[in-house]
């Protein structure tokens, strides 16, 4: 299978796209015979009609609180619906972050109205040990996150205004994994957005964002490059649940902590669950030495993966090629990747101070790859 990209610096927008054909679902206006014109990327960018109504201070939608039962905890949450009657694609909003519960709800938040608004039904809700809902998230793992996911989509489909065929989800940041994993899981998922998703392992991933945070704080390049390899082994041991070298890269924290800055250093695994500053973080640590990768193989759902170029959280390219690769073993044809230049994980562009409309993307991505497919 091959992907290409090619550039269209006018809107500022790249579209890789893996072998589709018009008979695999994606309307030939967008994606056919795996070539791209600058028209089927204009479309993508263009403002949905429904959008263009769109007003914040004027309720086009009614919404319901639908709580949800999930591994013995209630999943707090609400269903945003159009007015008028009958059965709506449904699409699940799945936060990223930690356990910021505002920050993280602020893209939910704003796609939830506007999706009801274009006729859609939108599901918001609070990852469990967050907001209103119950558990604990210093106890949590991705794996309860991930089948929290599963349940909600299990629940939703019966509901009586609720299109049982077309239930998304849309997952950013981590919860972009987390969206792209459950999907993997569930017969109930039928598409599924990642936007900024880290589609890579945490490894990876947390070596990526300790060398850019080191950077951004103006650690001397010198400085970073003698500490990574201790964070790298950190990392390593996490991975594999090695307690003998969480021991030794402990060792070698303490003496370090002599000479260096400790906000250089990791935290020693014994210090990790003790430290109340790192709870935001406790999740991932405890799923660390999971590979969720491994299940993106059974992913057979369409499948968007949006990022930014300038991603200073996620390597990108990396996420692209594990994509590719993935989807190869698994035959998934039903993929587009878009990556768009000058702008970072939230898709802002620090020059124009501007940031992309993404929820554009999304409403015309499903109505043309899901909604209009034959």
């Amino acid at each position: 299978m091959k992907y290409q990209f090619q550039s269209f610096t006018a809107i500022l927008l790249l579209l890789v796209s893996f072998e589709v054909s018009q008979s695999q679902g994606i309307s030939p206006n967008i994606v056919a015979n795996n070539t791209i014109d600058s028209a089927a990327v204009a479309q993508l960018l263009v403002r949905p009609s429904c959008l263009e109504t769109y007003i914040d201070s004027v309720i086009t939608w009614v919404v319901q609180d639908f709580p949800v039962q999930s591994k013995g905890i209630t999943l707090s949450g609400q269903l945003y619906l159009p007015r008028h009657e009958g059965r709506r694609p449904l699409v699940i909003l799945v936060s990223g972050g930690f356990n910021e519960t505002e920050l993280i709800m602020q893209a939910p938040r704003y796609y939830a109205p506007r999706l009801a608004h274009c006729g859609f039904a939108a599901y918001v809700y609070w990852k469990r040990g967050t907001g209103s809902s119950g558990g604990v998230y210093a106890d949590a793992t991705y794996d309860d996150f991930i089948d929290d996911i599963v349940t909600i989509a299990e629940a939703l489909s019966k509901h009586p205004q609720v299109d049982s065929r077309n239930i998304g989800l849309q997952g950013g940041s981590s919860g972009g994994l987390l969206a792209s994993v459950a999907a993997a899981r569930s017969q109930h998922i039928s598409f599924v957005i990642n936007t900024s998703g880290p589609i890579i392992s945490m490894e990876e991933e947390n070596n990526f964002n300790i060398e850019t945070a080191l950077r951004m704080r103006g650690y001397a390049d010198s400085l970073v490059q003698k500490v990574m390899p201790l964070w790298r082994r950190h990392h390593t041991a996490w991975a594999h649940a090695d307690t003998a070298e969480h021991e030794a890269v402990a060792d070698e924290v303490y003496r370090l902590r002599k000479k260096y800055d400790p906000l250089m250093l990791p935290t020693p695994f014994n210090e990790i669950f003790t430290d109340s500053g790192l709870v935001f973080m406790w999740p991932a640590f405890r799923s660390a030495h999971r590979d969720y990768l491994a299940e993106l193989k059974h992913l057979h759902s369409k499948w968007l993966s949006i990022y930014g170029e300038k991603d200073e959280i996620v390597p990108v390219s990396s996420c692209v090629q594990n994509i590719q690769a993935l989807m190869n073993e698994s035959g998934n044809q039903h993929v587009n990747i878009i990556v768009i230049p000058d702008v970072d994980h939230s898709f802002y562009n620090h020059e124009t101070k501007k940031q992309v409309p993404v929820i554009r993307i999304m409403i015309n991505w499903i109505n043309e790859s899901i909604l209009n497919s034959p």
